[in-house]
């Protein structure tokens, strides 16, 4: 009886085989050459890097900087650590650093501690570090994931949050939460300059409230105006951005009666007043400052498993999906409406996607590193697999492959 047993094992496994690679199996990829292992003493959970530093989440290690240099090509050539911050916070929960990504117009690391706070470096030479180098708390809500929109005299910072505990606002602009729901929040900073200490001191909107979801979405991406939400084994949702600042009635539609002054405290009260408000008369709708969102979900679509990372590029976005259903690529229209997928990698579970100059570089955990070569749309064709230690993260920079692993950063070049 126990051999067909273990025939029946042989097969069930046989027929869930990954199917992307080719027949060379799960070797690493003779084009991709080992540069760098860096170790973190520890986890390294995620890496982002601009021209001359890298940042590496490293778990209870803290975050790391590094300075890079590369040669002509843009290869990185060396890497030297030059600053740890191992204890950034020892009453703060956990005290971890998860998640990574970098202002590469002002130069500001931002490091996420999942549940506890989001932390500020900044990377110049010479700059004066926040004195509160971290985001205040917004609306009562934990950090699980944050992104970030670049602008050339503001960094708008928007946070997935997820709440505690049924909420309200006073001032009755937010409304009541489920207890473990999620929302997106964001707020404006122009404190990013070499000489600032404060990062919030002149912040506008401070926190402001976009769209509230329920307990699946666990992380978000921001990119082309759009931020998409992972909503758990429900798929994808999309928010679109807002390009100035509106006033909408209950139905979500445009007031048009509204005219934005520029001034978020002016705008919000004649958005919002009641128009039984004789003293500061509105027009009893909601209001969104630009650079917020639409206040309805402009996108929605399901895929054949929990989603477990997104990315944004060109209105295609890329899902990386769990217990092994691999990478769905999504042709997003201008109306919101998806026109066609691509399922690639099948078989494998993604932690992570990155993209640069259309290198496609998916993290599958104890498989290592997939790569694609993408020219737009659908248009994507394997290239290799690259074997690491377990996979948390990839990040794409040229031809500079940088994989964050259980047993540190490994930095590979494509030949």
């Amino acid at each position: 009886m126990k051999i067909y047993v273990y025939i029946l094992i042989y097969f069930l496994c046989s027929c869930i085989k990954p199917t992307d690679p080719d027949n060379d199996g799960n070797a690493t990829f003779s084009q991709a050459e080992l540069n760098f292992h860096i170790d973190t003493y520890g986890e390294a959970m995620d890496v982002d890097l601009t021209e001359n530093n890298m940042v590496v989440a490293a778990n209870y290690q803290g975050f790391i900087v590094y300075d890079l240099a590369r040669d002509a090509s843009g290869k990185i050539t060396s890497v030297d650590s030059i600053f740890n911050d191992s204890d950034m916070d020892g009453t703060m929960g956990d005290n971890r650093a998860q998640e990574v990504i970098i202002s590469q117009t002002h130069n500001i690391a931002f490091i996420t501690d999942i549940y506890d706070r989001i932390w500020l470096h900044k990377l110049n030479n010479g700059s004066n570090q926040y004195v509160d180098n971290y985001l205040s708390d917004c609306y009562g809500g934990t950090w699980l994931n944050v992104a970030i929109d670049d602008q050339s005299d503001h960094i708008n910072v928007f946070t997935l949050v997820k709440h505690s505990s049924s909420e309200s606002d006073d001032d009755g602009t937010i409304g009541d939460f489920d207890e473990y729901s999620t929302s997106v929040v964001w707020k404006k900073l122009y404190d990013i300059n070499d000489a600032d200490f404060f990062p919030e001191l002149n912040a506008s909107p401070s926190c402001e409230f976009s769209y509230n979801f329920g307990i699946l979405p666990e992380t978000i991406y921001f990119s082309d105006g759009l931020l998409a939400v992972s909503n758990g084994e429900l798929g994808v949702k999309v928010l679109k951005q807002l390009n100035q600042s509106s006033c909408f009635d209950d139905q979500n539609e445009l007031i048009e009666d509204f005219q934005s002054t520029g001034d978020i405290d002016s705008d919000r009260i004649a958005c919002e007043n009641s128009v039984f408000d004789y003293n500061n008369p509105g027009l009893g709708g909601n209001y969104e400052p630009e650079g917020g969102f639409y206040p309805y979900v402009f996108s929605s679509f399901d895929l054949p498993g929990e989603v477990n990372s997104v990315m944004i590029r060109d209105s295609i976005i890329f899902s990386g999906l769990s217990t092994s259903n691999g990478c769905y690529i999504s042709l997003l229209d201008s109306n919101g409406i998806i026109g066609d997928n691509l399922a690639i990698a099948n078989g494998y579970t993604i932690n992570n996607i990155s993209e640069d100059n259309g290198i496609v570089a998916l993290s599958v955990g104890h498989d290592g590193i997939l790569l694609y070569y993408w020219d737009g749309g659908l248009n994507i064709n394997f290239m290799g697999q690259i074997e690491t230690p377990y996979a948390n993260s990839v990040k794409v920079d040229g031809d500079n492959i940088i994989i964050s692993t259980e047993d540190g950063i490994f930095i590979y070049f494509l030949k």
